[in-house]
């Protein structure tokens, strides 16, 4: 990248953070040298089946994200090996599963910096053809003979190019800083996994770096915030990577200065586990800077981004999780917030959110959503009124079907906005289930796609047929729906009726 015109000093300034310094902090760490390690560990131990499905699919996915060439490898893989047999009396049968855990490490770290690199590489080919659109409109400056009126079109054309490349790295520092805080908590999970469970220290200056940090102050409140929306829904402190992904959706606070200190609207209903299919995360989010409401008409602020299997839960307009370890549902809607006539984040108002939750003996999970713009009249989103059959709301019915191969998703929702889901496993896996692209990406999309509705998956609407006929009428013999739960709130958390006795939910 060679820019001319514009200032990349002015661009971190007015931004508000340094893409590129967050992606050297990433690009420090050596992903290669772990996995050699973790090989090592794998080949010196009596490999289990379990143990050695784990550290495969770590491979896979470390194979997958590394690009980089091969260097040298600072470690001494089989003195380190025999250092740790020898120092904590390792057992032959032990050394996978810290193989397997190191190769987990390599694969975040190595996915963290393929991201890093694709988001900075994006960014720095976005800024060159801002600078040489700025470089045709000061040439063409200089033509004498250009009118007044011209050459404050040309001015204002400018300006126009400046603030678009302060906007896309501003969006660059945001995506960033959630891959290196995502990062940070995975690694900092997996050290504490392989100190207290395997009894290993792993050589973390020599094959990491230092570990990236997000700004002490907010990380620290963050995490405080996170501990006690876990401890009031659960009674416990998250320990697990599946419980800080919960504790996230959970706590209400949000950080993004544009939100003015505004809480999200967090409910809550408890489901049966299942155990080994992780957490499902659901983000329903507007991909544009900005677009213009139903009704009032008024501009406001999108989340100014595309897929991301690293999402903030903040960084949505409505987020759902489904915690299939410890067996909760969590729909949150996030602050909407109006634009101002200079472009700036204005007034700022949350809704409530709305809906209902069915589960099936098998863990299938029914679940049905309504969220609606706090700017917008209350007809839009009144059941009753005159948009009765198609309300002016981010709504759905979708459901979540657990298998072997990983969550499938079938349903009806709203045309707009956008939606994706992921499905982040027990083994640290993480695998995309769906992207369902807003109908339309223009500035008017929710005011002409929010009433309209389409099928996802391969089943769409007939995934809804066992939740409808799956419960009994004893008045007339006949199949009646399974009852639902609705959400509450996490002072007062619902559940979903227990398994009629005999019943069990499979692994």
């Amino acid at each position: 990248m060679h820019l001319r015109y514009i200032s990349k000093g002015a661009l971190i300034m007015f931004a508000g953070g340094d893409p590129w310094k967050i992606n050297d902090t990433l690009q420090i760490g050596r992903p290669a040298q772990v996995s050699n390690l973790a090989q090592a560990f794998h080949d010196a131990g009596q490999s289990t089946g379990e143990a050695g499905a784990a550290f495969n699919l770590a491979r896979k996915r470390f194979d997958e994200a590394w690009i980089h060439p091969g260097g040298g490898n600072p470690i001494n893989d089989a003195v380190e090996v025999q250092r740790t047999t020898r120092s904590l009396g390792v057992q032959a049968a032990q050394l996978p599963k810290i193989g397997a855990d190191l190769e987990n490490v390599a694969a975040a770290l190595a996915e963290a910096q393929r991201s890093g690199r694709g988001e900075i590489s994006a960014l720095e080919g976005l800024l060159q053809g801002l600078d040489d659109q700025i470089g045709e409109a000061v040439e063409l400056e200089k033509d004498p003979r250009l009118t007044e009126s011209e050459r404050q079109l040309l001015n204002l054309y400018i300006n126009g190019l400046e603030k678009h490349a302060i906007d896309d790295t501003q969006s660059s520092v945001d995506k960033l800083t959630q891959v290196r805080d995502q990062y940070s908590r995975q690694l900092k999970l997996s050290m504490a996994n392989l100190r207290k469970q395997d009894g290993y220290e792993p050589p973390v200056q020599a094959l990491y770096g230092d570990i990236p940090e997000a700004p002490p102050h907010d990380a620290e409140e963050r995490r405080r915030n996170q501990i006690e929306a876990f401890k009031q829904a659960f009674g416990r402190e998250p320990t697990s990577a599946a419980d800080w992904e919960t504790a996230a959706a959970l706590d209400p606070q949000t950080y993004d200065p544009k939100f003015k200190g505004a809480k999200s609207e967090v409910r809550v209903v408890k489901i049966r586990p299942v155990p080994g299919q992780g957490v499902v995360r659901v983000s329903q989010w507007i991909e544009q800077r900005d677009v213009t409401s139903f009704p009032p008409w008024n501009r406001d602020l999108g989340n100014n981004r595309g897929p991301n299997p690293n999402f903030d839960p903040e960084d949505t307009k409505v987020t759902t999780y489904i915690d299939y370890e410890n067996g909760i549902v969590v729909l949150r809607q996030n602050p909407s917030v109006e634009e101002t006539s200079t472009g700036g984040p204005g007034q700022v108002k949350v809704g409530i959110p709305k809906g209902s939750v069915t589960q099936l003996p098998d863990g299938s999970v029914r679940i049905k959503y309504d969220a609606g713009n706090p700017f917008a009249p209350g007809i839009t989103s009144d059941p009753n009124g005159p948009f009765a059959d198609h309300t002016v709301t981010v709504n759905g019915d979708l459901v979540f079907t657990p298998g072997q191969g990983g969550v499938q998703i079938n349903g009806t929702r709203t045309d707009y906005p956008s939606l994706e889901v992921y499905q982040d496993l027990p083994n640290g896996a993480t695998h995309t289930v769906l992207i369902d692209p807003a109908q339309s990406g223009r500035s008017w999309g929710p005011a002409f796609n929010l009433p309209g509705h389409h099928d996802v998956g391969p089943l769409g609407g007939k995934a809804f047929a066992p939740f409808d006929t799956g419960g009994w009428n004893p008045k007339y013999d006949v199949p009646a729906p399974l009852p639902p739960t609705d959400f509450g709130p996490v002072t007062e958390i619902p559940s979903v009726p227990p398994l009629p006795t005999g019943s069990a939910v499979p692994a």
